[in-house]
Parts: structure tokens; C-alpha cells; sequence
């Protein structure tokens, strides 16, 4: 009996195989662009069965892969996409018994969501719809996935990966700032602030490099350097202020980052220098159309868009509807909210930032400190530019995750991991002492 069905499963598996190699060889053919893609979709269900932590692993270093696919409707990166797949790959793999942190996390953040489905409601549009499950995948489904791999053990696997991407990253940048006779360094859909924003929370990672990544010191100086070179590069003032910023934060919070100081003064003082005598050049070469006075004419154009609709705004990505063609992306989180989601979807996001801050700072201080100070600069930063589809969007709470996902594991054994007691509902918003 066993070896009857035991054949039958062997010949059903042999028969899938041949089909999906029949149709892999016959979409070639026809379109090698469909044949690509239908041999990497094998693979990644190949991946799936065999193992599925891989994929999220995977999307430490793809989410520097700022690409685009899909048309203006999605808008969407090649990073959007991984991230997005690793998500599903990581959220059947959350021991959701221990993982009180990152239940806190995400029930704030899901609250957010929820009010959002009203906006979607309001504006029923394709934009609205393809933005709701964006936040959710880059939020969200990126938190899971550092988690996941924390706790799963790849932690130094994937930070080894992530910082290597950083650091190639890096590296362009150097070598094309100095073929472009020291100009800012951006090419392609690499911009400027773009790269700024991955240098800086690389820079923060490897500077702080608790205990529980693995990393020496002497291996986390080398991205630390080639990501602050990669930054002055960039010449992005934004992540200069906010890598400044979430490094004075770190020394307040926790001793032994505080007793290091004297070399995070190192990277703070010339970055200060060279963004004040940047930003005081550009405002005299060109004191109409510098960077600042764009963008406060930018959101002055989304503060017209918010006062025709002051509740719930004009829906998520509204500056792709034929009504507002001209308006571009408001460089403001806040600005942005109202002329989007209105007073409404403002209010929710403040609570979700003032609870989610919260969230990291409960955490025992070995786990909490990286977190509180990757977050707190993504936020600020958000002040400064884009922040829903900048496409590094999903690097902080990476990050974040695996910081979520170290405390509820307890990789240093600084406290007891505490279990929920067997048919008792945990409280999804006590975090752990």
C-alpha cells in the first residue's frame, strides 16, 4: 500500500517536472523575456520549498536595487518587488508565540492601515489601492522580514550581504562624484538623496555594531569608511544632518556607545562643515532656485492641493490622477499626508511614529539603542524628502526588524524569553520590560 502511493507521488512529481520544463522551453522560445521570467519564478518556488528564510536573507542586499518595473500606475522598484515576495516568504515563518516586539510593531502600524482603507474608500482609484499594500509590503513586510532572519539565525549572513551592497554602492558613487570633477554623485535612478539615505543608515549600523550582529570591528571599519566617503560623495545634506542627529541620539541612550564619542565626532564635525558650506555656496551661486526655495515652492503647491479636500485629501499618490498632472511629489511627510490623506491620515501617522518610537524604546537597550536611532533619523529625514516610494524606503525597518527580532529571541541573554502561556491570548501592545 505504502509503495503503491509512494509511486504515485513520484510519478505525479515527474510528471510536474516535465510540464513546467515543457512550458519553461516552449515560453523561450516564444519570448525570451517571458522565458527568463518564468525560470526565475521556478526558482523561486524551488526556493519557497526548500527553504524560505533564503528569499528574505536575499532582500537585505536587493533592496539597493532601485530599478523600476511595472509602468506609472505601480511605480514600483525591482527592490518593492523583493521585498514584497520575502514578505510572504517570512511571515509563515514568525514564531509569532515569542515575537512580542513585533507584535507591538505592527499592530500600531496596522492601525494606521486601517484608517487608511477610509482614504482608499474615499478615493477608490488604482493609485490608492497599489499605495495601501506598497506601505504595507515596505513597513510591514519589511519589519517581518528582519525579524525573520534574526531569529531564524542568518542574522551575520545577511548584514554581511547588506553592508557588501552598501559599500558597492559606495564605491560608484566615489568613482563617479570624481568623473563628474566632484558633483554631486548620482546616475541613473541612483539620486542623490537616495544614495545619501542608504550611506547614512549604513554608517549608523556599523558605527554602533552591537554585539548580537557578529560583526568585528576591524570588518565593519571598512563599509563604515567606503559608506562615508560614498556620502560626502553624495553630497546629500539631508543624510548628513540625519546621520549627525541619529548618532548624538545614540550617545545619549547608552553608555557604552557615549564612551566611543570621540570617534563619532570624527564623521560628525566635517559632515557638518561641508553641509553648511554647501548649502551657503548653492544659496549664492543661485539664491532663486536652490534646493530649499524648490521645495517650498513644492509644498506650497501641496497645501493648495490639501485645502479643497482638509479631511481625508485627494488620495494616496494623487499626483498621478489626470486633475493634479504638473504637481509634483510633496518633499514632506507631513505636507504630503494632509495634501494625500488629510487631517485624518496626518493624525493616524503621528500616532503611528509617537507609538512605534515607543515600541523601540521599551526594548532592552543592546537591542533598542540601533533601532530608536535608525528609526528616529528615517522619520526626520522625512521631513526633508520623499519618504512613501523613495525607493530605499524599506532599508530602516529592515533594520528595525532584525533589532525587533534580536530583542524577542534574546540573542545576548540580557533578559529570559518569555513565552505566551498556552491558550492565553497574549496583549499585543505590552512590550517587553
Amino acid at each position: 500500500m505504502r509503495s503503491a502511493t509512494s509511486t504515485r507521488r513520484s510519478v505525479t512529481f515527474w510528471v510536474a517536472a516535465a510540464a513546467v520544463l515543457g512550458a519553461s522551453g516552449v515560453t523561450a522560445v516564444v519570448s525570451h523575456k517571458y522565458g527568463i521570467a518564468l525560470g526565475l519564478l521556478v526558482l523561486l518556488a524551488g526556493i519557497l520549498v526548500a527553504d524560505p528564510v533564503l528569499i528574505a536573507v536575499a532582500a537585505f542586499p536587493g533592496a539597493f536595487l532601485l530599478l523600476r518595473v511595472g509602468g506609472s500606475s505601480t511605480n514600483l522598484s525591482v527592490s518593492d518587488l523583493i521585498v514584497f515576495v520575502a514578505a510572504l516568504a517570512s511571515v509563515t515563518q514568525v514564531d509569532w508565540s515569542r515575537a512580542r516586539g513585533l507584535r507591538a510593531f505592527l499592530t500600531t502600524f496596522l492601525v494606521y492601515e486601517a484608517v487608511l482603507i477610509v482614504v482608499v474608500a474615499v478615493h477608490p482609484n488604482r493609485y490608492d489601492i497599489v499605495e495601501w499594500f506598497h506601505r504595507m509590503s515596505d513597513v510591514a513586510g519589511s519589519v517581518v522580514i528582519g525579524w525573520v532572519v534574526a531569529a531564524s539565525g542568518r542574522l551575520n549572513v545577511a548584514i554581511r550581504l547588506y553592508l557588501a551592497a552598501a559599500s558597492t554602492v559606495a564605491v560608484i558613487a566615489i568613482f563617479t562624484a570624481v568623473r563628474l570633477g566632484f558633483a554631486p554623485a548620482q546616475w541613473g535612478v541612483y539620486q542623490k538623496n537616495a544614495v545619501g539615505a542608504m550611506m547614512w543608515v549604513a554608517i549608523v549600523v556599523t558605527q554602533l555594531n552591537p554585539r548580537w550582529l557578529g560583526l568585528s570591528t576591524r570588518w565593519a571599519r571598512i563599509p563604515e569608511v567606503l559608506c562615508f566617503f560614498g556620502l560626502l560623495a553624495s553630497q546629500s545634506r539631508q543624510a548628513m544632518i540625519v546621520l549627525i542627529g541619529a548618532l548624538v541620539l545614540a550617545t545619549m541612550v547608552r553608555s557604552d556607545v557615549h564612551r566611543r564619542s570621540k570617534l563619532i565626532f570624527v564623521f560628525v564635525l566635517p559632515l557638518a562643515v561641508l553641509a553648511y558650506f554647501t548649502f551657503k555656496t548653492q544659496f549664492a551661486v543661485n539664491p532663486k532656485f536652490n534646493s530649499v526655495a524648490i521645495r517650498v515652492d513644492q509644498l506650497s503647491i501641496a497645501l493648495d492641493v490639501w485645502h479643497k479636500n482638509p479631511w481625508l485629501g485627494q488620495g494616496m499618490r494623487f499626483y498621478n490622477l489626470p486633475a493634479f498632472v504638473g504637481v509634483p511629489v510633496p518633499p514632506n511627510v507631513i505636507i504630503g499626508g494632509l495634501a494625500s490623506t488629510g487631517i485624518v491620515g496626518v493624525i493616524a501617522l503621528l500616532v503611528f511614529f509617537g507609538t512605534s518610537l515607543g515600541v523601540v524604546f521599551r526594548l532592552p537597550r543592546a537591542y533598542g539603542v540601533l533601532a530608536l536611532s535608525i528609526l528616529a533619523g528615517h522619520y526626520v529625514e522625512g521631513l526633508f524628502d520623499i519618504f512613501w516610494i523613495g525607493a530605499y524606503a524599506a532599508i530602516p525597518f529592515l533594520v528595525v526588524g532584525m533589532c525587533l527580532g534580536a530583542a524577542d529571541t534574546d540573542l545576548l541573554g540580557v533578559r529570559p524569553v518569555e513565552r505566551a502561556p498556552a491558550r492565553t491570548r497574549p496583549r499585543l501592545l505590552h512590550a517587553p520590560p
